[in-house]
């Protein structure tokens, strides 16, 4: 597994734990897109993702089980996420398995899809 694509997780984490608009825009792609089910949108570009992540009351998040698999230019990185969070009224706490695609930029990994899905 990849150091720096666990360090990249945990630094993404850690800037929607803090909602750090500038820290979480460091690691997305331009074109970066969430596809989430049962979490926070269906289909949220990166403008938009960065705008909600303020609106997010998250109280704990945390990765876990994390593998990454390099493929050249992208790398694939599995994770569980256990978070607790409110958006509004709407509680996202709970247990999601990610799997986020990663494409190089500049010799910096970028985040450019984050897939997410809430477990039951």
């Amino acid at each position: 597994m990849s150091e720096e694509l666990q360090r990249i997780e945990e630094e993404w984490a850690a800037a929607v734990a803090a909602s750090d608009v500038q820290a979480a825009g460091r690691i997305l792609a331009d074109d970066f897109v969430l596809t989430s089910s049962g979490g926070v949108s269906e289909h949220m570009p990166r403008d938009e993702w960065l705008a909600a992540l303020t609106a997010l009351d998250t109280r704990s998040l945390e990765c876990a089980d994390v593998y990454a698999r390099e493929l050249g230019d992208v790398a694939v990185v599995r994770a569980r996420l256990r978070w607790e969070a409110t958006m509004g009224d709407r509680d996202l706490s709970g247990e999601y398995l990610v799997a986020d695609v990663f494409q190089r930029d500049g010799g910096r990994w970028k985040a450019a899809w984050r897939i997410s899905t809430r477990l039951p």
